[in-house]
């Protein structure tokens, strides 16, 4: 009765919950492409990336940079669209793709480790959130808290928006993505106004070689996006919004993100987006508007996090889940992951897109395509060609990243270049009959 009754306090988070992972999408509920770009545009609108942007110029320059994120906001679009297909063609979440491809408890290992990477980027925001409080003390009070306390008081805020207020918080920040787009403008063309503009887009780059570890970073940062792509593409209605939802989203809001970081930190020389907007006096409408944008940010991070352990641990109350997700990515934030940011992104750019390769491979290449949920059932345990492929394909993928061996220089790309072959060699040549007796519904 307790819990029930918890259950019911928590503004219908679990209802919310099985309607999102559980089950297919209506088609009643599906929208345009405009619409799942949007919100993915808004995703994008993080204090992570407009650091990543800032970082990357000091690295390369203006002209470095564009480049950089221009090619990595191509992969990443160009990524998305399949996934997206399967999304949109499916109407399952990627958690309920998952375990058709990798089996009813193989797939709890692949949503481990989704959770682990979405819990890393709840933490690593948080961290970002907590310093660029602190900065806003400072300009405020001209003295701040120790930056631990406040990560630890803003993300115990973020955890219970999340349980208490998640819908309308969400849809409140569909309404403020425009805002911040205008915001970030004023703020980009505020910076260039007494600058020579051709000192800045021909500024030096003071680690060219840098280059190819940019695009993965920028790649790492939106990875785990591309590979949870079926989570907002299931809403959309057809091919052509998947195409124009990945373009808009991952390809043209990630490029819009980044480069909106970029003049003012090259302006002011400063890579804490909070900082430089200080320096331009724009210390009030910067605050609220950076948290605004990354406490709703966070709140979908800590949910998503939610949705992937609630998979692994289907009878413990969501809510529950949230709470020690919650508690266990302050603690992370606290003990300082900002520190190791641009590592965790180039990790993730390696890790994540395997899990990709192998369901887009079972999807379009073997065309294992019925997807009806009575059939849960029927599905084995453990898919062993899955499960093995994505082994050995992250295990090659991380050792050609760590000796610096690469087919495109791009070191997600050669993820997937590796994952593919590996797992149709094992779907093909390993377990055949498996494939003919639980993954053929036609």
């Amino acid at each position: 009765m307790g819990e029930q009754q918890a259950k019911l306090r928590l503004g219908n988070f679990t209802d919310h919950f099985d309607q999102s992972a559980r089950t297919a999408v209506d088609e009643q509920e599906t929208v345009s492409g405009w619409s799942v770009g949007m919100v993915l545009f808004g995703i994008c609108l993080t204090l992570p990336t407009l650091y990543t942007g800032a970082y990357t110029v000091d690295q390369l320059g203006f002209l470095g940079t564009v480049q950089a994120v221009f090619l990595a906001s191509l992969v990443l679009a160009l990524m998305s669209i399949p996934a997206a297909i399967v999304g949109s063609e499916t109407k399952l979440s990627s958690y309920l793709i998952i375990e058709f491809v990798f089996g009813r408890r193989g797939s709890d290992f692949v949503n481990a480790l989704l959770g682990l990477t979405l819990l890393g980027w709840f933490a690593v925001t948080a961290g970002f959130f907590g310093e660029t409080l602190a900065i806003a003390c400072i300009g405020f009070f001209g003295s701040a808290p120790p930056v631990w306390l406040l990560t630890l008081i803003s993300s115990l805020l973020i955890i219970l928006t999340t349980l208490f207020g998640f819908r309308a918080i969400d849809k409140l920040a569909l309404f403020a993505v425009p805002v911040l787009i205008l915001f970030l403008l004023y703020v980009s063309g505020l910076s260039v106004t007494d600058s020579n503009w051709e000192t800045l887009l021909y500024s030096e780059a003071s680690n060219p070689a840098y280059f190819t570890t940019a695009v993965s970073t920028v790649i790492g940062s939106l990875i785990v996006g591309v590979v949870l792509m079926p989570d907002l593409s299931r809403y959309a209605r057809t091919r052509r919004d998947c195409v124009s939802a990945s373009i808009l989203g991952n390809g043209l809001g990630n490029l819009f993100s980044m480069l909106m970081g970029v003049m003012p930190a090259l302006v002011t020389g400063l890579l804490d987006p909070m900082a430089w907007m200080i320096s331009l006096g724009l210390l009030g409408s910067a605050f609220i508007t950076l948290v605004f944008a990354t406490w709703t940010t966070n709140s979908v991070n800590l949910y998503s996090t939610t949705l992937a352990v609630a998979i692994i641990r289907p009878h413990t109350a969501e809510w529950k889940l949230a709470v020690g997700c919650g508690v266990f990515g302050t603690v992370l934030a606290m003990l300082g992951i900002t520190d190791f940011f641009i590592v965790f992104l180039e990790w993730l750019g390696v890790i994540v897109p395997p899990v990709a390769a192998i369901y887009l491979t079972d999807y379009f290449v073997l065309g294992q395509k019925d997807y009806s949920l009575s059939l849960r059932h029927k599905l084995p345990d453990y898919d062993w060609a899955a499960l093995l492929s994505w082994f050995v394909g992250t295990l090659l993928s991380a050792l050609a990243f760590v000796m610096d061996f690469t087919f495109s220089s791009i070191p997600s790309f050669d993820a997937l270049l590796i994952t593919v072959p590996v797992y149709l060699f094992c779907r093909k040549l390993l377990w055949p009959v498996e494939l003919q007796r639980t993954r053929v519904y036609t």
